[in-house]
């Protein structure tokens, strides 16, 4: 199968409170990366260190990025540009897609059927269930109709990733980056839409609104992923959830890689317990020596907020 690794460079402008957001879209065939290239991407050098059939690494504007071909989308921080008459900023944000001429086709049951499958295991209380279904959830609408067919637009698209975010079939604080790129990818369909995408039905039920909460978790979540450690990384790990704080372990790579399969060794362990009073600390001592087994050293969320009452 061909890909295509895009990078869509997003300007906003500031002019007396008018927001206006520009787009300039490129792709490099994949066929033709190898470790060792250089591009120049709007102006800014970009260096392939590594490339295989699932990740790719590369350095761009001074860092290094991780880059999964299957399922993940990737923002960088916003670059202030200040001006005396009015503000701007940049970024940019990575990605794969298939060539349009793909032999797979768009299958709108298999996609809602994967939205309902998250929201029997959200109900269940086992949201952990949903990562490896909502990468392939991401992976399908990305890949499998990466450009506008007959079958399926980009406004269509956006909905049904605000299903999955607006009903948190996905936590933020537990994988950040499929968070991310769930947004990333949401506010690209919009970025990319027209009027006529919108039928009577989808005006019905499409929030017209909701695309501000979203930006909001997009400029706090490329900050996070950046750089886990940096101070102002940390505040915006902090402001995620509002409530209780949570190790900002959880905003790295190495915890992302094996928090479905800790998941499923402690659900595993913990089947014959009582989910009663007092299970969250069972549950949390097992998470973390499954994830000390692993090489990542966590703190629960007794520890992170002391002064609040667990049972």
């Amino acid at each position: 199968m061909k890909y295509h690794f895009n990078i869509i460079k997003i300007g906003v402008t500031m002019d007396m409170g008018v927001g206006n957001r520009s787009r300039r879209w490129t792709y490099i065939d994949c066929e033709n990366l190898e470790a060792g290239d250089v591009y120049n991407i709007h102006g800014r050098e970009l260096n392939i260190v590594s490339i295989d059939e699932s990740e790719m690494e590369f350095t761009f504007m001074g860092k290094k990025y991780t880059l999964n071909r299957e399922w993940q989308v990737q923002g960088t921080p916003e670059i202030g540009i200040p001006n005396k008459y009015f503000s701007e900023n940049e970024r940019f944000i990575f990605f794969f897609s298939c060539d349009s001429d793909s032999t797979h086709s768009w299958d709108d049951c298999e996609v809602t059927t994967l939205i309902d499958e998250m929201m029997a295991n959200h109900t269940e209380g086992k949201v952990w269930k949903n990562i490896p279904l909502a990468r392939k959830f991401l992976h399908i609408l990305k890949d499998v109709a990466p450009f506008r067919t007959d079958s399926i637009n980009p406004a269509y698209k956006a909905y049904l990733v605000s299903v999955v975010l607006k009903n948190d079939f996905i936590a933020k604080t537990e994988t950040p980056r499929l968070f991310q790129s769930l947004c990333e990818y949401y506010r690209l369909c919009l970025d990319f839409d027209s009027v006529d995408d919108y039928d009577e039905e989808l005006k019905e039920v499409f929030d017209k609104k909701y695309f501000r909460t979203v930006d909001s978790w997009i400029y706090k979540l490329a900050w996070i992923v950046d750089n886990p450690t940096r101070e102002y990384a940390i505040e915006c790990w902090n402001g995620l959830e509002r409530m209780l704080k949570s190790d900002p372990v959880q905003a790295t790579p190495e915890w992302e890689e094996v928090i479905y399969e800790v998941e499923q060794e402690v659900d595993e362990e913990l089947k014959d317990e009582s989910r009663g009073m007092g299970f969250c600390f069972a549950y949390w001592s097992a998470k973390r020596d499954a994830l000390e087994r692993r090489g990542v050293e966590w703190k629960t969320p007794s520890l992170m907020n002391p002064g609040v009452m667990f049972d």
